[in-house]
This record gives C-alpha cells, structure tokens and sequence, in this order.
C-alpha cells in the first residue's frame, strides 16, 4: 500500500509558486462577524442534515478593510469544508486579535480534515494572500483540532 504525505505551504509538482501579496483592488470595510453570520445561514442546512451546530463567536465590532468577495471565498470554503466533514459537533468560529495579526479559528476542526481541503488549499492559499493572509491546520491538547485563516493586522482597519 502506497502512503502520499501532503505538505501544505509547499508543492511537489511542478507548479507555479505562490504569487505574492497584491493589494485588493475593491477594497472595502468588512464586518467579520455579519460575513461569518451570512455563510453560516447558507449552511445551516448542511449542519441541520449533518447533526452539527456551529456557534459565531466572532465579535460584532471586528472589521477589516480587505476585498468582500475574496474573504467570503476564503471562509466559505473552510467553513463549509468543516461542516460537510463534521457529524453530530459543536463546532465554534472565534477570533483571536494581537497586535501583529488575527486569526480567525474554527475549533474542532478534525484530524483528517486536510484531506477535503488538500484538492483546493493552493487556491484557497492564494486567495487569503491576496487580502494578507494565510490559512493553518494544526492541533494542540489545550485547544484541540483547529483550522485557522490568520491576517496581518497591517492590512486592516479593526
């Protein structure tokens, strides 16, 4: 039996890297938690089929001045990768600011979780470039499984 070991971050084909940070050109100011309401209302019946609640604990008060339509992409499809993964889970949307940069996490996430989104990471990748950002995978014993998508705070307004 043949095992492929994914690296996110990197490729082994041969394709493009990725591009670098180009400045939105649509940029506008941006309600996190009004964004993350509106997708998860898109999915609610996705999470009502699969047992699954998903809570917004995204501050009402957290703006970013990115371009709308590429953020949405960007969460649409980790939020939507998790709830069509998950079964009879909580899972919670949250942010967590610094002075450098915020993240915003889906927790709970799961373990296998990369496997739907190894397919489309490199697209999703260059598109949370292009509003500043990056997108993460990983797992720890105090928070758990957890994806986040983390932005630079230089290139927001909160």
């Amino acid at each position: 039996m043949k095992t492929q070991t994914i690296f996110f971050g990197s490729s082994r084909n041969n394709t493009a890297p990725l591009q670098p940070y180009q400045p939105a050109v649509n940029r506008i100011k941006v309600s996190l938690h009004q964004i993350v309401e509106d997708l998860l209302t898109g999915l609610d019946p996705l999470a009502r089929k699969n047992n699954n609640v998903v809570i917004n604990g995204i501050p009402r008060g957290l703006s970013f001045i990115a371009e709308e339509n590429v953020l949405a992409y960007v969460l649409w499809n980790l939020l939507s990768t998790v709830v069509s993964e998950k079964r009879n889970e909580c899972i919670h949307v949250y942010a967590l600011v610094d002075d450098q940069r915020t993240m915003i996490c889906v927790n709970d996430a799961g373990t296998y979780l990369y496997r739907s989104l190894a397919p489309e990471y490199r697209k999703l990748q260059e598109a949370a470039m292009q509003v500043g950002g990056s997108i993460n995978l990983y797992n720890d014993e105090k928070h758990g499984h957890n994806l986040t998508f983390s932005i630079s705070n230089t290139r927001m307004a909160v």
